[in-house]
């Protein structure tokens, strides 16, 4: 089968790079337990020195806490083997796999922390799992009785009970050893700690537990892994949202500040020039201090006496200060809120939505539903009295006055389990089958336009959901096609015929469909025929929804059959727009007719 995709060189997407790995990773340990910090390694533990398994591996003052992970991560894999194996066997409770050694099936290597675990899978897959997390990483489809081991010339390999190569790190010729990292990493390093290879999944921590300190060669991140709080060079500090926005940066005050003892937990620092920090510290007397090159503070949190012992990013895109209680002291600002209405969700006043980036919000304020762009209103329901919206059950979105009465809605009511979801540019009201059901789009000209990066005939697999775009239409698909599916869906509306759909879906959701559509097994979901299957449902990876490049069209929430009016205009206009049928399926259109 030879070399599978799953991970990738360190610095490069194709082949090995050699680099030593710098002492930050060091720093990076992630701890299970809130504060997740930087944290050093004890004075003379290696990166990835073995330890003898046992009670009296796991490092003081954690050791009670690692050993109930131990236990547990022990019930996770099931069967991790016991001691008294065979010599060639890697020792239980090991962080690395060293030349000559291997895993058996439901073996499994523990990162030094005790928080992620690499484990052969029963059905001869090697997955990195974090406790609390599905799995993290893998190195896809696998083969039943599968063993994992390090050849003497450095390669990691995959090997069927057979014989078969399943996957290897391609490493042959580095004397490599496999190591599992408290970061979350998966690496291959060489006689010197050269890395040669990496499964890409290290992971910064949140949260820094003073006094420490924050510079050039360190980054916290939020838990879900879309803020980060940084030193930019020649910028200075700050903190990033998804889309490399800065959402804080410290200021070089205007006006006096004011004291932290009557500063609500959440007020923002003073307006002003941004400071020339390179460096970001957490002193023992609470206070965050920004300095600059000479050492000299250029900005001050206010916290001293307050009791901060932790700074922390939060998935909502805040940096908090907070005290051993877990009580906020000081925050960066407002929060960005989820992106999610569920089905009977309600959002009050003082409440909000925010899209993944911050920049579009939505809330009910002076009486109206309001959706903002950077603060600015770009929408509204009007001043109707509102004192609440909600998201009734039956998928309609109302907002009710102050004695329960609606006074608006979206008439989008029968449609049971929609969602109301903030995506980049748009308010989406969307159906269980992603029909987009109502939108509010944000004004062109508000929104910054990328130029594809690639042609539609280029894309020959699956893409991440981060390639794709939903159009002004409401349906998801790459790049290269959202233009002409938008010309597509205005033309047809202009003849009286409207058109929904959806498009992009994700490897998961293919393998979902298919266990539906074809059967429960590994040979139903990934070797049977599309037209053994029903309906008829594409092998993972092969699928044009996973590229983007299809859309199931609908018209009038229902899919478009044979007899309909949408399939008889998508016959005569679809291929203008280069779209083409797939034969038995008139609601399948995709840039090929596959």
């Amino acid at each position: 089968m030879g070399r599978a995709a799953g991970g990738r060189p360190r610095g490069g997407a194709g082949r090995p790079r050699r680099h030593r790995r710098v002492g930050r990773l060091k720093r990076f340990a992630r701890r299970r337990s809130r504060p997740r910090g930087l944290r050093t390694r004890p004075a003379g533990a290696a990166l990835g020195v073995a330890r003898a398994p046992g009670p009296s591996s796991c490092p003081s003052p954690r050791g009670e806490g690692v050993r109930v992970r131990r236990q547990a991560i022990g019930a996770v894999t099931v069967v991790l083997v016991l001691a008294g194996a065979a010599p060639a066997l890697a020792g239980p409770g090991e962080d690395v796999l060293r030349p000559g050694e291997r895993l058996a099936p439901g073996q499994a290597l523990l990162a030094p922390g005790g928080v992620h675990t690499l484990v052969v899978q029963p059905d001869g897959a090697l997955g990195l799992y974090a406790l609390d997390a599905p799995a993290r990483w893998s190195t896809g489809r696998g083969v039943a009785g599968s063993t994992l081991s390090t050849d003497d010339s450095g390669d990691v390999r995959l090997v069927a009970p057979d014989g078969t190569l399943v996957w290897s790190t391609g490493t042959g010729g580095s004397a490599g050893t496999l190591r599992v990292l408290d970061d979350g990493d998966v690496v291959v390093t060489g006689p010197d700690d050269t890395v040669v290879w990496s499964s890409g999944t290290a992971q910064p921590p949140s949260t820094l537990v003073g006094p420490a300190r924050l510079t050039g060669d360190d980054v916290l991140a939020s838990p879900d892994g879309r803020h980060t709080l940084l030193v930019v060079p020649g910028a200075g500090v700050q903190l990033q949202g998804p889309d490399g926005s800065v959402r804080w940066a410290p200021q070089v005050a205007t006006a006096p500040q004011p004291a932290a003892a009557t500063a609500a937990p959440a007020g923002a620092p003073q307006p002003g020039t941004p400071a020339a920090a390179v460096a970001l510290e957490l002193r023992a007397d609470g206070n965050l201090v920004a300095v600059d090159e000479d050492g000299d503070r250029v900005w001050r949190s206010r916290t001293a006496g307050l009791g901060a012992t932790s700074l922390e990013v939060d998935d909502d895109g805040t940096l908090v200060l907070r005290d051993d209680a877990g009580e906020a002291v000081w925050s960066s600002g407002a929060p960005i809120g989820p992106s999610t209405l569920a089905p009977g969700g309600e959002l009050a006043p003082g409440a909000s939505l925010g899209s993944p980036s911050g920049h579009l919000g939505v809330a009910v304020r002076d009486g109206a539903l309001v959706a903002t762009w950077d603060g600015e209103e770009v929408w509204t329901s009007g001043r109707v009295g509102a004192a609440l919206a909600r998201l009734q059950p039956d998928g309609d979105l109302v907002l009710l006055d102050d004695a329960g009465a609606p006074v608006w809605s979206a008439a989008t009511a029968g449609h049971d389990g929609a969602r109301l979801v903030l995506e980049e540019a748009a308010v989406l009201l969307v159906s269980p089958r992603g029909e987009v059901l109502w939108q509010v789009a944000v004004p062109a000209d508000r929104v910054p336009v990328g130029v594809p990066a690639v042609g539609c005939a280029q894309v020959d697999g699956p893409v991440p959901e981060a390639d794709t775009v939903r159009t002004r239409s409401g349906i998801r698909v790459h790049a290269c096609l959202a233009e002409a599916v938008d010309a597509m869906v205005e033309a047809a509306r202009a003849d009286g015929v409207v058109l929904g759909g959806g498009g992009w879906r994700s490897t998961d959701q293919q393998v979902a469909l298919r266990r539906a559509h074809c059967g429960p097994t590994d040979h139903d979901v990934y070797d049977k025929p599309a037209s053994a299957c029903s309906p008829s449902t594409a092998r993972p990876g092969s699928s044009r929804h996973e590229r983007g490049l299809a859309i199931d069209v609908t018209s009038g929430g229902r899919t478009v059959g044979a007899g309909s009016a949408a399939y008889a205009w998508l016959v005569e206009h679809a291929g203008a727009y280069g779209l083409e049928n797939l034969p038995g399926e008139p609601w399948h259109w995709s840039v090929d007719g596959s």
